[in-house]
């Protein structure tokens, strides 16, 4: 009966392990240049690189409050160190399917000033990655397709396996009308 409590207990100290080192390893990336440094985020299929100069903390998984009389992305309220912080499905933004969350999924702040934050869920957060170690993608999809991409996608890049990342600007994206509006009209 003490196997399953203390399986339990190595992964949770593997978890609080895995999250120090995350947040010693955001401290330490942001002392480099920060138009070269990302955090990277798994957001439903999609793949995400956030400026580190505008990253805010990475929380943990957490059911959001939901809200009533608001569009379908937006998930909810998380208190956050005593603050209301609102939460949305940035892929149900961008027009695809639920986030989908798993063991290890995060909640990331986006902004660091405290008037404009807010906080989109990711699948997973893929580490740290830097403009060094990505390359221009070959073809790119992006380009293809008939409608332009919105302000807030930045510049994509491919790693070396051939992944397809997209920069979220996110003072482009926390200045669209389309984000801004969380609330829905009613008839």
């Amino acid at each position: 009966m003490n196997a399953p409590r203390q399986d339990l207990r190595a992964r949770h100290t593997r978890l609080q392990d895995y999250q120090a080192m995350l947040a010693r390893r955001l401290r330490e990336a942001r002392s480099l240049p920060a138009a070269d440094s990302y955090l990277a985020l798994q957001v439903g299929a999609r793949h995400w690189l956030l400026p580190l100069a505008d990253a805010g903390e990475v929380l943990d998984m957490r059911q959001p409050s939901p809200v009533p009389l608001t569009q379908p992305w937006y998930s909810g309220l998380v208190n956050a160190r005593g603050s209301l912080l609102g939460v949305i499905d940035f892929s149900l933004f961008c027009g695809g399917a639920p986030t989908p969350l798993q063991p290890g999924s995060k909640i990331v702040v986006l902004s660091r000033d405290a008037e404009r934050a807010c906080a989109i869920l990711a699948t997973r957060v893929a580490g740290l990655r830097h403009a060094a170690d990505l390359g221009l993608p070959h073809g790119d999809a992006a380009a293809s397709g008939p409608d332009p991409a919105p302000a807030w996608e930045g510049q994509r890049y491919a790693d070396r396996e051939g992944r397809a990342w997209q920069v979220l600007d996110v003072r482009a994206l926390l200045d669209a009308p389309a984000f801004l509006q969380a609330g829905r009209a009613t008839a």
